[in-house]
């Protein structure tokens, strides 16, 4: 349950030039996981936990978490 901050919190960021959207193709819960990225980018301000966004958009924990992992990688956010 870790704290994110948004590395580039003016604007969406592309997150099919940066191979996020690919990664989602073929996946049953594809549009679930979009919604937990933008959801894990709009919370990533230092004071929201991955629970307090997982709570706030009813979203699975494991799906935020994994939303979480996939925009750390791709240097989006930082813990």
């Amino acid at each position: 349950n870790r704290r994110y901050v948004n590395l580039s919190p003016y604007g969406e960021p592309q997150l099919g030039r940066r191979g996020l959207y690919g990664s989602l193709g073929g996946r049953s819960d594809a549009k679930e996981a979009q919604m937990a990225m933008l959801w894990v980018l709009s919370l990533s301000d230092g004071t929201h936990a991955l629970l307090d966004v997982a709570e706030r958009s009813g979203l699975p924990f494991d799906t935020v978490a994994a939303a979480a992992d996939a925009l750390h990688g791709a240097g989006l956010i930082k813990a």
